[in-house]
């Protein structure tokens, strides 16, 4: 599965044949009947899915969602999207499923009719089997007769949930005899049950507990050697973990059980530890969570329960709870404590791990700028890959990179030191192979500010040509930094004359502004690259409105260079600087600007129109994703699903 793919270009729809179950704790459970395939939503995430009715890319479906103020937490959106390709929902043009049939099946009878006579059977069948002592089989004919026992229980409890199922209205799937399984018995896919009602889900789910209570009961009063492979078949299927049946009815029974969509996580940004311990806490916090563990106590005493009975020692009494209560409640929390250690203790090695990389990539890059090979004696081939660095360079022809090469000379420079010819009126053109140059400008004041720290692959010595409105500037290396350099007259025919003033400002104005910002640290280099292209360059006199108070927020906001002030009802807010930005809540939320933002001191801004905004992000989900995390950070809350009412934001 091609995730860029599918989350950019990838053209879907909704497959023809889908059935909706009954809502169940805010879910309900869509299934693909031919493919019998099941996806578990939200009425929300239904309503997403609903258009690809006709066929769209996923861009298109996200974009409309945020015009209609309808859109999910992004890392839910993007979840949905993949897990409905999966369960084959969402499906490509011309694209079928291989269909699964369902079986006839004949026999029939409402799980309404048998909901009291299961629970009158189930809760005798447990009585007995916890007052009447079974044995262990000491014959062989005792455990073939347990065996025999437990395998007509699970093969009757099979029957009686499929007939409970098609009862309901449900489908039942492959019926056969498990020949392999342990014991043999006669199977029924009832997957179906998942459309179904609460009250059904239950009944049918209950079904092969209870008839396994009752045999292993009844065998433990008329032959108690008889009992115990039953009593351990009721043992196993009532287990808390790993698909056992109370556990399940205990999620069936929750409020709000969580959709396929918010668990086990394809999408890769939502695997990402911080993530994952966020699902813990709310976990935690949850009654349900505690119910479980409580359950699986008291299941696990429940074993050793019927293990004492089982053996020799006498039964428990007062005194042995008073002797052992104790040490078992230590065990019980002591377990719970260890468990949730080793969790944290995994979850802070992956976060090490990832921690570690970024250190290694940076200390290496450190490494080579500090006390990396002169790379002076390069050969023309060598030279030529050179410039693939630079995001202009490398559109050039390979002839004429060639012929670029061949004219440029290698140099290196110390730090902290003007390179006058690359400064003022340059009388050389470079391009940085390796290091750290900091671009400067003077003031009206007279003052020199820091406007850019240029590094590999940007070029100096043309930003009087990207940027004729403040020529002069002062470029300072501030670790050792290897050139590649010619003469500022061959410059201008083997580079300006070959491309448009539009490619000069953006990659070497826009673009390493872009690469150091906090707003793009996480965006693909693709995606740094396009917002340059698609953003303009505006300057505002002082005090000038760049976006007003009850405004409909027609653009997004990068400040370029100055600062700008933040105001509501004429009380000053804040200041912003180079780098922050504003406009983009007003934009993901489709609603109108609740401050003003007015020009202060030298301010220029990068911005984007609204509909290519949108456009833009909806179609990089990365730039999606890091947007929507700032955002829902400088609003204090999450952007993303929109609160009722909340149409006023910057």
């Amino acid at each position: 599965m091609d995730i860029n793919l599918i989350l950019s270009a990838q053209t879907l729809h909704l497959a023809p044949q889908v059935k909706r179950g009954e809502l169940v704790n805010g879910t309900f459970v869509l299934k693909n009947v031919p493919a019998k395939t099941y996806l578990c939503v939200t009425p929300e995430q239904w309503l997403i899915l609903q258009q690809f009715e006709k066929p769209k890319m996923v861009p298109a479906v996200l974009g409309s969602a945020i015009l209609d103020r309808q859109c999910l937490p992004l890392g839910e959106f993007y979840e949905l999207v993949l897990k409905a390709i999966k369960a084959e929902i969402l499906l490509e043009p011309g694209v079928g499923p291989e269909p699964v049939m369902a079986y006839d099946w004949s026999w029939a009878v409402r799980p309404k009719v048998l909901a009291r006579p299961l629970s009158i059977l189930f809760c005798a069948g447990m009585l007995m089997a916890l007052f009447f002592r079974p044995k262990f089989p000491t014959t062989v004919v005792d455990i073939g007769a347990g065996v025999l026992l437990l395998s007509a229980t699970l093969s009757f409890g099979e029957f009686l949930a499929g007939c409970m199922l098609r009862g309901a209205g449900g489908e039942v799937y492959r019926p056969r005899w498990a020949w392999i399984q342990v014991p043999p018995h006669f199977f029924v896919d009832t997957d179906d049950t998942v459309m179904m009602s609460r009250e059904t889900q239950t009944l049918v789910a209950m079904a092969i507990p209870t008839l396994l209570a009752a045999a292993a009961g009844i065998a433990a009063w008329h032959k108690p050697e008889w009992a115990f492979f039953s009593l351990v078949g009721l043992i196993l299927s009532v287990r808390p973990i790993f698909g056992g049946t109370l556990a399940a009815l205990m999620r069936v029974g929750d409020k709000r059980a969580p959709s396929d969509a918010e668990h086990n996580f394809l999408f890769q940004p939502n695997r990402r530890p911080e993530i994952r311990i966020k699902l813990l806490l709310k976990a935690i916090s949850h009654a349900t969570t505690w119910a479980r563990i409580g359950y699986g106590i008291l299941w696990t005493l429940a074993i050793v329960y019927w293990v004492e009975r089982l053996g020799t020692a006498p039964s428990w009494s007062l005194p042995f709870w008073r002797a052992n209560g104790p040490r078992i409640a230590v065990g019980a929390v002591g377990s719970l404590v260890l468990l949730g250690l080793g969790y944290l203790i995994w979850e802070l090695y992956h976060w090490a791990r990832d921690r570690g990389r970024a250190r290694r990539n940076t200390m290496r890059l450190w490494r080579q700028r500090w006390f990396g090979p002169d790379r002076g004696n390069l050969d023309e081939s060598g030279r030529v890959k050179l410039l693939t660095l630079s995001p202009m360079l490398s559109t050039l022809p390979p002839p004429q990179r060639v012929e670029l090469a061949r004219a440029m000379a290698m140099r290196r420079y110390g730090p902290f030191r003007d390179l006058k010819e690359s400064s003022g009126v340059p009388t050389q053109v470079s391009m940085i192979v390796s290091g750290k140059v900091s671009l400067r400008r003077e003031l009206p004041t007279g003052r020199t500010v820091q406007v850019q720290v240029l590094s590999e692959g940007d070029i100096i010595g043309l930003h009087d040509l990207a940027d004729p409105k403040f020529p002069g500037y002062t470029v300072r290396p501030l670790t050792p930094v290897t050139l590649m350099t010619l003469d500022r007259k061959a410059a201008e025919e083997l580079i300006v004359a070959r491309v448009t003033n539009e490619m000069l400002t953006d990659t070497i104005l826009k673009l390493p502004f872009l690469r150091r910002i906090a707003l793009c640290q996480n965006w693909h280099l693709q995606a740094i690259n396009r917002f340059a292209r698609l953003s303009q360059i505006r300057s505002y006199a002082p005090a000038e409105i760049v976006l007003g108070e009850g405004q409909t927020v027609p653009e997004f906001f990068v400040i370029f260079q100055g600062d700008a002030r933040v105001s509501r009802e004429r009380r000053l807010l804040s200041t912003i600087h180079a780098g922050e930005f504003f406009g983009e809540i007003g934009l993901m939320q489709n609603s109108s600007s609740n401050a003003t933002v007015a020009a202060h001191n030298g301010t220029r801004c990068l911005s984007i129109p609204r509909n290519e905004l949108l456009r833009f992000v909806t179609h990089n989900y990365t730039v999606a994703l890091e947007l929507e995390r700032v955002s829902s950070k400088r609003l204090g809350r999450p952007i993303f699903p929109l609160r009722p009412g909340d149409f006023r934001s910057i």
